[in-house]
């Protein structure tokens, strides 16, 4: 319940809230630590368009010195989200693949994955992301930090979609990225390669994501 959720003494949670409920948007809030009837998660909120929460996924797999704060989470849930359902994969959790099968399996129609990858591990993690968008056959949003030099973005869409030519599905592509300036956000520029979809994303807000 709401009332047993005890944020950090820095949570981004309100500011995220304000956002969801300013734009009408719904939003993935990364992940961050909270303290949960007295045991610590490292949580990904999704908040409806009205800025409520309307739940939380907590990390299953822990990486490094996460496993000294924080509890893994054990589940992975479904979120209902206008009519759709998303599934959430906590930044190392996209390494494992029976984590986006589990979700794609409850019914989840799109798959986020908020994340927090240095410059050396963006090129495998964008091999992850895209495994398990072919592997189950379903489009992946995945925001990574934006914090140079050791952050570099670099996010990614994976979107399936038809080949009308071919009469076959594959990933289509697109590139391009997103500067963040001081009255809201503009394209910097655009880059297509043939293949695959990927969505290059740099901004303020680093792993959130919005949809």
């Amino acid at each position: 319940m709401p009332e047993k959720i005890i944020s950090s003494p820095m949570s981004p949670l309100p500011g995220l809230q304000s956002i969801a409920e300013e734009y009408g948007v719904v939003v993935v809030g990364g992940a961050f630590y909270e303290k949960i009837r007295g045991r610590v998660f490292l949580n990904s909120p999704v908040i409806g368009r009205d800025g409520e929460v309307i739940g939380r996924q907590s990390k299953v797999h822990l990486f490094h010195f996460e496993k000294k704060i924080a509890r893994p989470g054990n589940d992975y849930k479904i979120f209902p989200v206008d009519g759709f359902k998303i599934g959430v994969l906590v930044c190392y959790d996209v390494d494992f693949p029976e984590a986006a099968r589990i979700l794609t399996l409850r019914g989840a129609d799109l798959l986020m994955c908020p994340s927090r990858i240095v410059r050396q591990g963006v090129e495998p993690w964008h091999q992850y992301v895209t495994i398990r968008s072919l592997e189950n056959r379903i489009a992946v949003v995945a925001p990574n930090v934006y914090s140079p030099p050791l952050f570099t973005g670099q996010s990614m869409i994976v979107s399936l979609k038809e080949d009308p030519k071919m009469k076959i599905s594959r990933i289509l592509t697109s590139l391009f990225t997103l500067d963040c300036v001081e009255n809201g956000s503009r394209i910097a520029g655009q880059k297509h390669t043939f293949g695959i979809e990927r969505y290059w994303l740099t901004g303020r807000f680093g792993g959130s994501s919005s949809i």
